[in-house]
């Protein structure tokens, strides 16, 4: 189930949350944390994008994996090695304390 929320939510990253990495990146942030993110947050996150589109670029058959888990469509036209690598940024961004506890 976590695995789809955060495909669904990277899916909406890429579709709706602007046209460049960092703007994907305030976008999820606005949406789960209810902020923007810092210089320092936006590094590690472009960081990671630029590690996990690496790998899932070479390993297309590891993308359609992932990006297939549950039942919410994949919606066409979307590169699935991209979708996978925002997927995982996705869970990161779903993951933060802020984001899973409420104060």
């Amino acid at each position: 189930t976590f695995v789809e929320a955060a495909r669904v939510f990277a899916q909406r990253m890429i579709q709706e949350g602007g046209r460049t990495p960092e703007q994907r990146f305030r976008f999820a942030f606005q949406h789960a944390a209810g902020r923007k993110p810092n210089a320092a947050e936006i590094k590690i996150l472009n960081n990671g994008l630029s590690r996990h589109l690496g790998f899932y670029q070479q390993a297309a058959k590891a993308a359609q994996e992932l990006v297939a888990v549950g039942q919410a469509p994949v919606p066409e036209g979307l590169d699935a090695g991209e979708l996978a690598a925002y997927t995982v940024i996705a869970g990161l961004i779903l993951n933060l304390d802020e984001v899973i506890t409420k104060q």
